[in-house]
């Protein structure tokens, strides 16, 4: 019996999850995390009243995006699909991959605002899972399968499928039109079309966040790791996913320099370093903004991640509704 994924439920219950808490307290203050509840279900329920949004590029092709969400997450889903498809002007072909937690419900609220797309349930990722990486064979991925649920956007989305898929956080929105992203959208799929290789694309984060000493992952790879590389947008293709590389690179990240809560964007590091991905500018596509330029609405592109939550769920989204 594997006790392992319990003892870690374990730890991040009595030890990681208060010791996290009180770290969170002491930075944004009794305020903002006394509010941050209010805050968040006032979101959720503006997430019902938005209106669907009307294509206007209708000569471009769609953009299909994908997100992991669930319960805790629909809604900022529904907020970061909705703006993108208000700038972009794309018809928006919404993807879904449930983390476990997304209820019908939760579900039929984001297709009342996008109806087209895929939804992958946890039950139905779990049995192509099994079938088609055997454990014997993917031991490690079948280890962080259950306890880590990031490795979910590569092998929920990527796993039995092929082309360029664009995946998403949900705790982000867009505030102008994202003619880089969209570039890059459009140009992988005419060279998806014409068999030739899809670039990777990714944001600018804002400190380096890897989990893993750049010479390990060097070492695995074999070639030098772009630096302060961020997967709020990741997009890769997913031929690009080599499953018997990746258990290697895992099992060797365990070993020899133990888990780690960025393993996911370690390892779309190590994939887009073998390639020329498009970084999407830091400045345009904003990881980590401060408060005012979340009032100033800077950017085509804000990722709210760490201590910019605050004011994500106090005044970013009732901005960019505006």
């Amino acid at each position: 019996m594997n006790l392992r994924p319990a003892l870690g439920q374990l730890k991040t219950v009595l030890y990681r999850k208060p010791k996290d808490e009180l770290r969170r307290l002491r930075r944004w203050g009794p305020h903002a995390y006394l509010r941050l509840g209010a805050w968040q279900a006032r979101m959720e329920a503006a997430a019902h009243q938005l209106p669907p949004v009307v294509a206007t590029d209708l000569g471009a092709p769609p953009l299909e995006v994908w997100y992991l969400t669930g319960a805790r997450f629909w809604y900022q889903t529904a907020f970061c699909a909705w703006t993108l498809a208000r700038w972009s002007g794309r018809r928006l072909v919404l993807n879904l991959t449930d983390d476990g937690s997304l209820s019908a419900a939760q579900e039929q609220a984001l297709r009342r605002l996008f109806p087209q797309g895929t939804t992958r349930w946890r039950s139905a990722c779990w049995e192509q899972f099994q079938q088609l990486l055997p454990e014997p064979q993917y031991p490690t991925l079948h280890a962080r399968w259950h306890d880590y649920i990031n490795l979910h956007k590569l092998t929920a989305i990527h796993l039995g499928s092929r082309g360029p898929k664009l995946v998403l956080d949900s705790d982000m929105l867009f505030f102008a039109r994202p003619e880089a992203l969209l570039g890059w959208w459009d140009r992988d799929l005419a060279a998806d079309a014409s068999g030739e290789l899809v670039q990777p694309c990714l944001m600018v984060d804002c400190e380096e966040a890897y989990g893993y000493s750049p010479e390990l992952m060097r070492e695995l790879v074999g070639v030098p790791i772009p630096p302060l590389l961020n997967v709020g947008v990741c997009g890769l293709s997913s031929e690009a996913l080599d499953w018997a590389e990746l258990e290697h690179w895992c099992r060797t990240l365990l070993e020899r320099e133990g888990t780690n809560y960025y393993l996911e964007q370690a390892l779309v590091a190590m994939l887009a370093a073998r390639h020329s991905p498009t970084v999407l500018h830091r400045d345009s596509y904003i990881t980590f903004p401060s408060r005012a330029q979340t009032l100033a609405r800077q950017g085509v592109l804000q990722h709210y991640v760490a201590d910019s939550k605050p004011w994500y769920f106090r005044e970013a989204w009732g901005l960019a509704c505006q």
